[in-house]
């Protein structure tokens, strides 16, 4: 085609990897991409509708892209992902100046779909794959990192919680047949890639509807015995569906590493309740016990809400005690954000947006302080390293990550790239530790 695209990501891993498998498709077909919007004949959002935030960053570039059309009508604008899912043709009366709007499941017909638009000069709708069972982006070999490389194992969720619109954008949960996750993992360890993510809405939740008769756990071990994959991590876990065999798995399979996601959302048991989490307070706590005694040198992340309709000033002190308790590593944390279509949107949303902001502000300090204070622990001790890239304004330093995903920066005097290593840590520098290499590595 010789045209050029700007493509630009919103949002989560999984829209991560999207994007990364539409350039993959497009440079393909003879597409160049340009980081500057205004020389893009080709300008697509792959887009996110989890918080409204991401929303309003999308909706706030139709005055550019209005200017853009003006001034070059013949370039085409689109919008891809979970927004696209959500509002489908009422995008076009939004955003006049759109030439096509196409759903996550539609994703791999970006190029067909290109040249309809650009052939016949018309506006697209494509959102009608949202539940399709076939898997098409692991044909395409492109990747953006030489280190790393995510694998999306499955997509869409069954579970109802009020505040959420996935189910709404992904559809129902759909996973990919283990040999064919074998067969691609094997394939990116052979071209180099270290570092495998396992991708999913609820990776726990894989195999409940394939035939073969497997778990997210018997994955785990067919990956570490027949995938060649040098460490394998896996994102996002509900805690419902985390179990001991999971943890076990961390624990003896020597390709998995020991980092656990498991968002919890709020602190209140009443407050959980009303977000349909299918999980207590004390029901989480007890589960993540289970993982620190299982895999004692983990590390533990999760997700909060803060400003879900009704949270009181005791729910937000519960989440507090609840941080302190659990010693998260790390914590995403959000404003409330009514989602249209979900079931709370029936709910009033009455928290009040100064209370939201300062609320998690609160929460942000206390998970900056206790992210600290267990890096601060970690200081004299040796980890093993996988570097992933040298710091481009500090030559000769590089960055790499911990098995428990940590991230740390050396000075290592020579390219560490794709290296694994043993590194001291010597000092905390806000979320970042620094090392140095052992001697003789």
């Amino acid at each position: 085609m010789n045209k050029t695209v700007f493509l630009q990501t919103f949002g989560c891993q999984m829209n991560e990897r999207d994007s990364e498998g539409v350039k993959g498709l497009l440079l393909d077909r003879g597409y160049a991409f340009t980081p500057e919007i205004q020389d893009a004949e080709v300008i697509l959002f792959n887009t996110c509708s989890v918080r409204q935030h991401a929303e309003d960053r999308v909706f706030g570039r139709s005055g550019i892209l209005n200017k853009i059309k003006d001034r070059r009508p013949q370039t085409v604008i689109g919008v891809l992902g979970c927004m696209a899912q959500e509002h489908g043709s009422q995008f076009f009366r939004r955003m006049p100046s759109l030439d096509l709007v196409c759903g996550p499941g539609n994703i791999a017909d970006i190029p067909e779909i290109l040249d309809r638009v650009f052939k016949d000069r018309v506006k697209v709708t494509a959102t009608d794959k949202i539940n399709e069972l076939e898997y098409t982006m692991d044909q395409v070999s492109y990747r953006s990192h030489r280190v790393r490389a995510s694998v999306n194992i499955m997509s869409g969720c069954d579970h109802k919680c009020t505040y959420c619109i996935v189910p709404m954008t992904r559809g129902i949960e759909r996973s990919r047949p283990s040999d064919d996750l074998v067969r691609e993992i094997r394939s990116l360890a052979e071209r180099g890639f270290k570092d495998i993510l396992l991708l999913g809405q609820n990776v726990n939740c894989y195999g409940k509807k394939l035939e073969e008769g497997i778990d997210f756990a018997a994955l785990l071990e067919k990956l570490d015995r027949e995938s060649g994959a040098e460490r394998i991590r896996f994102t996002t876990s509900h805690p419902k569906d985390a179990n001991i065999k999971l943890f076990e798995a961390m624990r003896d399979l020597p390709s998995v590493c020991e980092h656990l996601h498991l968002p919890v959302q709020s602190g209140s048991t009443r407050m959980l309740k009303r977000m349909k989490r299918e999980h207590t307070r004390e029901w989480y706590l007890d589960r993540i016990a289970e993982y620190k005694k299982t895999v004692p040198n983990g590390s533990l992340s999760t997700d909060l809400i803060t400003g879900f309709s009704g949270e009181t000033d005791e729910d937000f002190e519960a989440t507090k005690r609840l941080l302190i308790e659990a010693e998260f590593d790390s914590a995403y944390m959000f404003k409330y954000s009514v989602r249209p279509g979900t079931p709370a949107e029936k709910l009033p949303d009455d928290v009040p947006e100064s209370v939201k902001h300062s609320r998690l502000q609160e929460l942000m300090e206390l998970q900056r302080s206790i992210s600290f204070a267990k890096n601060a622990r970690l200081i004299g001790t040796e980890a093993e390293v996988l570097f992933e890239e040298g710091k481009s304004d500090t030559p000769g330093k590089s960055v790499g990550r911990t098995r428990t995903y940590k991230r740390v920066v050396v000075h290592a005097g020579r390219d560490m790239e794709g290296r694994t290593a043993r590194v001291k840590i010597r000092q905390v520098l806000n979320e970042t530790l620094l090392g140095d290499l052992v001697e003789g590595v």
